[in-house]
Parts: structure tokens; C-alpha cells; sequence
């Protein structure tokens, strides 16, 4: 599921922008940064999940991020 994950981030952004019927600049250049920025750096965070320690230590720190919100 990790690596549909990342070839769907890859080319999710692609495929919108050829059937998207009159794009715009502003559209052009947000799917180039997504492509160009944010695929690779979700690329390590995606695959990370696949490890169970660190699914272990993720849902510990979302926890804890959850108990520090609701007590400020």
C-alpha cells in the first residue's frame, strides 16, 4: 500500500494537470511544486509507516500531541 501511495502522489498531480480542460498558472505552478517538492519529501515519511516501531512511536506521539491540546 506504501508504494501505491507514493505512485498515486506521483502521478495523481500529472494526470490531473493532462485532463484538467484549461488550466491556469497558478494551478500550473502549484502542481509543479507538489511534484517537484512534495512527493519526494512524503517519499521516506511513506515508506517509514511500513516499520512497526515506528507505527508504535507515531501513535504514541500523536497521543501525547492529543492529551497536550486538550489539558492547554
Amino acid at each position: 500500500s506504501a508504494h501505491i501511495t507514493v505512485v498515486f502522489l506521483f502521478f495523481g498531480p500529472l494526470i490531473f494537470f493532462y485532463t484538467w480542460p484549461s488550466p491556469s498558472t497558478h494551478l500550473d505552478k502549484f502542481l509543479a511544486i507538489f511534484d517537484a517538492v512534495i512527493t519526494p519529501f512524503l517519499n521516506p515519511i511513506i515508506y517509514t509507516f511500513r516499520n512497526q516501531e515506528m507505527k508504535v512511536a507515531m501513535k504514541r506521539v500523536c497521543r501525547q500531541l492529543v492529551s497536550y491540546r486538550k489539558t492547554s
